[in-house]
This record gives structure tokens, sequence and C-alpha cells, in this order.
């Protein structure tokens, strides 16, 4: 995927589209965004969206997942994975395994996108918007405004930071 400004929802998300599939593929299951970022702030909200793009450029939304910095912990014991690829992050979201995100810092977020099924024709492509929040599903509680209020975050862009879309598909 590349990046794509001309879809931007907004100067606080960014998009990535991909190139035509060559033929039809059905998205079956879990999505995971494993997203490389640093943040200003000790708490980031990042919030993905997967979309159905036709070629005269009609989107369509087909899931969505969303994670706080803090409770990015993943335990490998019970996430799903594939070929060495992560298709379903399992997030504890217990106090126990909260952190602070570091600022300044490059941090890998695993994002649990909510399982799908969905077909996309051969000609259209899939979009994965990353952005900072999704009002009103996911509003912030006031303890955490504080920590995310006024964070810029920036997307690692480097070989040593891959960020990715793991999508499976029916085969």
């Amino acid at each position: 995927m590349s990046d794509d400004q001309a879809s931007q929802a907004g100067p606080w998300a960014i998009t990535y589209t991909s190139a035509p599939l060559s033929q039809s593929e059905t998205v079956a299951g879990p999505v995971t965004a494993t997203v490389y970022a640093s943040a200003t702030t000790s708490e980031t909200e990042l919030v993905a969206e997967l979309e159905d793009v036709t070629p005269s450029g009609a989107s369509y939304p087909l899931t969505e997942g969303a994670l706080l910095g803090s409770l990015r912990a993943v335990d490998t014991r019970r996430s799903w994975a594939a070929g060495g690829m992560t298709i379903l992050p399992y997030h504890p979201y217990t106090q126990g395994s909260a952190k602070p995100v570091t600022p300044g810092a490059v941090t890998e977020y695993q994002i649990q996108i909510f399982p799908t099924l969905a077909t996309i024709a051969a000609g259209n492509r899939l979009r994965l918007t990353l952005s900072t929040a999704d009002a009103p599903h996911l509003t912030p509680l006031p303890e955490q405004l504080p920590e995310l209020a006024g964070g810029v975050y920036t997307i690692a862009r480097a070989a040593a930071d891959p960020s990715s879309l793991t999508v499976d598909l029916l085969k």
C-alpha cells in the first residue's frame, strides 16, 4: 500500500490504498494493522478503518478497530498467527498490562480490526485509514484526556519499522 494523501479524512488521518486487485478476493476473518509510530504524549489512540474502493473512487466501509497505546500489550500465546504473521492480536486490556507510551520513541501498535467477510471485486482496492479518533463511538474517558490532548503522532517509514496490514483471504 502507498500513502494516499489526497484521500485523507482530515489533518488527524492518513490513508494507504493498495493497487487494484487483479482478481476478486474474499476477506474472511480478522484483520491486523501493525503500525510503528512515535507520539509526543504518554498516551495514544489509533483507529484503523478498512474500506473497499471501486475504480470510480466510491468507497464502502468494511470494518474497523482501535487501540489505546497504553493497552498495546499483546499476549502472543492467545493471539492467532500464521506464517510468522499476527492475524489476530490478543490484548489483555488489563490494568496490569497497561504501560504508558514513551514520548518520542517509535512504538509498535498491533491494532485488532474486527473480523469481516467481504468479496473485493477485481479492479477494486483496499484502503486503510488511520486516525486518532472515532467520535462518538470511541470517546476517551475523562482521566485519559490529559494524556491524549495535543498529541502529535508520526508514522515511522523505515525498513526497521515495517508497518503492515495483515488481511486473511479465503482460499
